[in-house]
């Protein structure tokens, strides 16, 4: 019989710590593209502002209504 040796509660916490570092780098390269922040920016702008329309509509104009649950 092969014994592991961590403890199941250090295996789940293992893989916890390595999702959050995933989700870590993925904010770091995302915060490191300046385009793409200022894109991030412009489109939260525009949803405060209003200027904002429902998925369901914009599903409905590109006739995906068969592919996609709006």
């Amino acid at each position: 019989m092969k014994r592991s040796l961590l403890t199941v509660e250090e295996k789940k916490l293992l893989t916890k710590a390595a999702g959050l570092m995933e989700e870590l780098i993925e904010t770091v390269e995302v915060t490191d593209d300046k385009a793409l922040v200022q894109d991030i920016e412009a489109a939260l702008r525009e949803a405060r502002e209003g200027r904002t329309r429902p998925l369901r509509d914009l599903v409905m104009e590109l006739n995906l209504e068969s592919e996609v649950q709006a």
